[in-house]
């Protein structure tokens, strides 16, 4: 691959991955359904009477949630490449683990929320062990993004004020944001964490879009 080639991938897999999590907003906005919800502690009968209120709401979501989850990741293995010389080497290998990792962790955390909305549909019980299992690990995939963004952040470029405001926004915005949702839980900190990530997504893509347009008239 070209860097030329590089710098279109990364803004189509961000801009892609920015759309499905716009994709996924909007049925929380239009229907009252997250799959966010259904990563919390809540009484087992609770649990299973909401989650078979919210089947199709929540079983479209979480396809745009595997799609998003694509997305991200190609766009960030796109931004490792393009990022991967002199001493941002380690910076940049760790925080591509810890994205990895967050892949993982995501597309288990789906798939065992429509293992819980297969057991419910049946009439099986959903266990209190089972809802608190789910919790620990989807915390852990969110943190695990928190550390993968705030490393790259120290590896993107900052010669342009769209850059800058990237870089400042992963460091200022997105962690502290994240954090907070766990430690003191508010509505208001779920919302500004969709909007960081929806903002940082189709920041990376414009920048890279730029860039790929810049390699494109510059001579061969």
């Amino acid at each position: 691959m070209t860097t030329k080639e590089i710098y279109k991938y990364i803004a189509i897999t961000a801009f892609a991955a920015g759309l499905m999590l716009a994709g996924m907003f909007a049925i929380t906005l239009m229907k009252g359904v997250s799959p966010q919800h259904f990563e919390l502690v809540a009484a087992p009968e609770v649990y299973a009477d909401e989650i078979i209120a919210a089947e199709q709401p929540l079983r479209l979501a979480l396809t745009f949630d595997n799609l998003f989850l694509t997305f991200y990741t190609a766009a960030f293995v796109f931004l490792a490449i393009s990022l991967w010389e002199g001493n941002k080497k380690i910076v940049v290998a760790i925080g591509l683990g810890a994205l990895l990792i967050t892949a993982y962790l995501d597309l288990l955390e789906n798939h065992d929320i429509l293992t819980q909305l297969t057991t419910a549909l049946n009439g099986f019980p959903i266990t209190l062990h089972d809802l608190q299992n789910r919790m620990i690990w989807s915390q852990l995939k969110f943190h695990s993004s928190y550390l993968g963004f705030f490393l790259f952040a120290f590896a993107l470029p900052g010669n342009t004020l769209l850059e800058k405001l990237l870089k400042y926004s992963l460091w200022f915005g997105y962690l502290p944001i994240g954090i907070l949702v766990y430690t003191f839980p508010n509505p208001i900190f779920d919302i500004l964490r969709i909007v960081f990530m929806l903002a940082g997504l189709f920041l990376l893509s414009g920048i890279y879009f730029i860039h790929y347009q810049e390699k494109a008239k510059s001579p061969k």
